[in-house]
């Protein structure tokens, strides 16, 4: 009797030990990857990336939008700030703080005209088990596009001239130091 209650014993320790085989075979968490992430980075272009859901595509879609512009609009404005802190500490005592004030009054013009441009370079969908839409988007605004709007307005005034060689270059800086953030 106790060598068949022995045997159960030994065949029970090795059912139940060679059912703990290491979590690495089988992991219950799997790994997900936001749509559209790999849209992110941009070399001298500022990309803002979003999601926004709801039962119905269309607004869905408003809220990616929204989410995506206001994040845009937060890292140009970021980047112009540094930029133009690193462009009026370029100059002469006497041009810091005229051109300063300045490109101040004219980045604010071109902010919102330059993210109702900014271009969608990735749109994607997903629908749940419960109908409801997700939409992933990334809006792209290239530093160059910006750029150009900024010059224009820059021309308005010819009182206080602008260099242009120096405000890309400084521009284009922060834009790659930004985005790898």
């Amino acid at each position: 009797m106790k060598k068949i209650i022995l045997f159960a014993v030994c065949v029970l320790a090795m059912a139940t030990f060679s059912s703990c085989r290491s979590s690495k075979e089988k992991s219950p968490i799997k790994t997900f990857v936001m749509p559209c992430s790999e849209y992110t980075k941009g070399d001298g272009a500022l990309r803002a990336w979003a999601s926004g859901a709801s039962d119905n595509e269309t607004t869905a879609r408003k809220k990616a939008l929204a989410t995506a512009s206001a994040e845009l609009a937060a890292m140009l404005s970021k980047t112009i700030k540094q930029t133009t802190e690193d462009y009026s500490s370029a100059l002469t005592e006497g041009e810091n703080v005229l051109s300063k004030s300045f490109m101040n009054d004219k980045v604010k013009i071109t902010v919102e005209k330059s993210i109702e441009g900014a271009t969608i370079i990735c749109d994607r969908w997903n629908k749940d088990e419960n109908g409801q839409y997700t939409n992933y988007i990334v809006l792209e605004l290239k530093g160059n596009d910006y750029l150009k709007a900024l010059y224009e307005e820059l021309s308005k005034n010819s009182d206080v001239s602008v260099d242009k060689e120096l405000l890309q270059k400084l521009f284009l800086e922060n834009i790659n130091k930004n985005s790898a953030e």
